[in-house]
């Protein structure tokens, strides 16, 4: 590990990398791990490393301190890492740098971080996640760690590995890093494996459905489907199970057109939901996330009926319909964040979209300077953005 800036001799420091993911040092092993596409907040006067949104300014502004987001965050009995884009690089704090980790804010005006302050002196890292709760669960596993100095158990020296054994270690980097960056896409193997599980479960339930009830009671197999967007609005199915790339294409077009049509055309699907909703249309005929991933792009292609785009640093996949606009979103948020204040919950409500759906409207909405955000003890709410009539 280096200094960011050799002039600047800060507690941030740089990380060399080994296929894709931070060297090893001796002894070390990971302590927690938080989930790879969740985004914490990191403040440090001086740091030099910062944001470049509108948000992330006006936060540095107000608070003195240089502020940038990171992911893939990881605490291990050597130091707490995590990657940012503003720096393109992997950073990390030294545990045996730390001399205290604590708690501060959680009022009205200052959300609730976890403060490491250097025991060399100088301005503490303030780190936050979205919720009080979960800061509260990072300050004890940081504090844990500290106590257990099990850095003494090896060094700060980059673990040697020769042979088998460093062929060995470069495969498992291979394998984490590729893990951690399917997740970032959300198209996580895990995770699809467990969609797939319940997609696989869905297309049972509603194949016994099918053959044990008839006449009246088959109304309810009818809102089943209904429910579970696989039917369009005419009532006939939106797919047709075969096998070829057309005709997956075709089945991934229909299935976000009919999904994204039933909530108005406003909105998105994450990219592990269009995969769940196309193997919940096609029953037994499942398809892999590659096939899926295949379609989705060919369909966003110019003059296909969907758009395909990244959000956020996480570089999350969204997939909305190609002939809505940044602007008419930002105009129906604005009217009901004008009602009353605006979360991701009550959008997710009443727009019948998920929590993680509705989170990235808003963050998207607040990037275009068309809500702003303020980060309260009992939760993210959005406003209206009045600040350009003054």
């Amino acid at each position: 590990m280096e200094p960011i800036d050799p002039e600047r001799h800060g507690p941030l420091l740089r990380c060399r990398e080994d296929g894709g993911l931070p060297t090893k040092l001796v002894g070390e092993s990971d302590a927690f791990c938080l989930p790879a596409t969740e985004e914490l907040i990191f403040e440090l006067e001086g740091s030099g490393v910062q944001d470049g949104d509108a948000q992330s300014h006006m936060r540095a502004k107000l608070s003195g301190r240089d502020t940038h987001n990171g992911v893939r965050v990881r605490l291990t009995t050597h130091r707490l890492l995590w990657w940012t884009p503003a720096a393109n690089c992997w950073l990390a704090v030294r545990l045996d740098a730390v001399s205290l980790a604590e708690a501060s804010g959680g009022g009205v005006f200052r959300p609730r971080r976890c403060e490491l302050k250097p025991r060399e002196g100088g301005p503490p890292i303030a780190v936050r996640r979205a919720e009080a709760e979960q800061t509260d669960e990072l300050l004890a596993q940081v504090q844990a760690a500290i106590g257990a100095c099990d850095w003494r158990r090896g060094s700060y020296e980059e673990a040697a590995m020769g042979g088998l054994q460093r062929i060995l270690g470069q495969r498992e980097n291979r394998q984490q890093a590729v893990g951690e960056t399917l997740d970032l896409a959300l198209a996580d193997l895990e995770s699809l494996r467990q969609h797939a599980a319940q997609a696989a479960v869905a297309a049972r339930q509603v194949g016994l459905c099918m053959a044990s009830q008839a006449g009246g009671e088959g109304a309810g197999v009818q809102q089943l489907l209904e429910d579970f967007g696989l039917l369009a609005p005419d009532g006939t199915a939106v797919v047709k199970g075969g096998q070829l790339k057309a005709d997956i294409e075709e089945d991934v077009a229909r299935v976000c057109r009919a999904a994204l049509e039933k909530r108005g055309g406003l909105g998105m699907l994450l990219a592990h939901d269009v995969f769940c909703l196309v193997n919940r249309a096609r029953g037994t005929a499942l398809v892999s996330p590659e096939e899926v991933m295949t379609a989705l792009r060919r369909c966003a292609q110019p003059g296909g009926p969907l758009r395909l785009r990244m959000l956020g640093s996480t570089s999350a996949l969204a997939v909305s319909l190609s002939r809505t606009s940044d602007r008419d979103t930002d105009a129906q948020l604005v009217r009901m964040a004008q009602a009353a204040p605006l979360s991701a919950f009550k959008l997710a409500k009443e727009l019948n979209l998920t929590a993680a759906e509705a989170q990235y409207l808003l963050k998207d909405t607040e990037a275009r300077a068309a809500l702003v955000r303020d980060d309260a003890p009992e939760g993210v709410f959005y406003f209206p953005n009045l600040f350009e009539r003054f």
